[in-house]
């Protein structure tokens, strides 16, 4: 059964994702509302692809918010030995296509070799995709053609992986304060996200159900969120 303070986590998490979702119902409403305008066959596929890409990323990250809260309701987690590689491809091909609606590169980086780390593949998936539509939305926002990176280093705690780019306004202070006004502040984030960025308190919801919550980091000079994951200790053929 839940405590008060997890019920009111949840509460405000679930706010800031009904708030976070409304803007892709906005866009969904508003291409079906061109398509009734008899464009072209060009015009018209590139409406359908909108929808298409918008709804699946609210659709994910609903389903993100929905596994947080299963995993509250499990009496314990049982963690595996994840392929991390194979997580990190596997959500770089699933952004693609939404990062180029955006007019984002998406880079993937995982430089070296690594064994598989104690997770949960699912928790992994849903928080990385979260923690992808939420840093692509904010991209998109300066206007410009932005490159972020997806990417994998070894740690002196671990091997961190996690989302970076090149903006400057994602720090340390700001992320602990956004963590306390989610669901109280239409943009906990600041100059970093003009929406609700619930993406990233989902993704932070997921990684901290398996020990590594996520935390602000830097990589190759880039800003950025990652979490840091402990090797498996067991053998395994990656």
């Amino acid at each position: 059964m839940q405590d008060s303070h997890t019920a009111h986590s949840n509460s405000l998490l679930f706010t800031t994702l009904a708030e976070q979702v409304k803007l892709p119902f906005v866009q969904i409403k508003h291409a079906a509302e061109l398509s009734q305008v008899s464009p072209g066959k060009n015009e018209l596929d590139q409406l359908f692809r909108t929808i298409s890409l918008t709804s699946e990323s609210a659709l994910k990250l609903i389903d993100g918010y929905l596994l947080s809260v299963q995993l509250q309701q499990e009496s314990s987690l049982q963690l595996e030995p994840v392929s991390l590689g194979s997580v990190m491809y596997d959500t770089a091909q699933a952004l693609e296509a939404y990062a180029q609606a955006h007019d984002c590169e998406l880079i993937l980086s995982i430089n070296g070799k690594y064994g598989p780390v104690m997770a949960r593949q699912d928790v992994m998936r849903a928080g990385l995709l979260s923690l992808g539509y939420s840093f692509i939305e904010a991209a998109s926002q300066q206007g410009i053609r932005t490159s972020l990176t997806l990417a994998v280093r070894r740690t002196a705690q671990g091997i961190s992986a996690g989302m970076f780019s090149n903006g400057e306004e994602l720090s340390h202070g700001l992320f602990k304060q956004a963590k306390l006004l989610k669901g109280r502040a239409r943009q906990p984030l600041g100059a970093f996200s003009a929406g609700s960025g619930a993406g990233i308190f989902v993704a932070d919801a997921l990684f901290s159900h398996i020990e590594s919550p996520m935390h602000v980091a830097r990589f190759n000079g880039l800003q950025g969120l990652a979490a840091t994951l402990l090797p498996s200790r067991q053998l395994s053929l990656i």
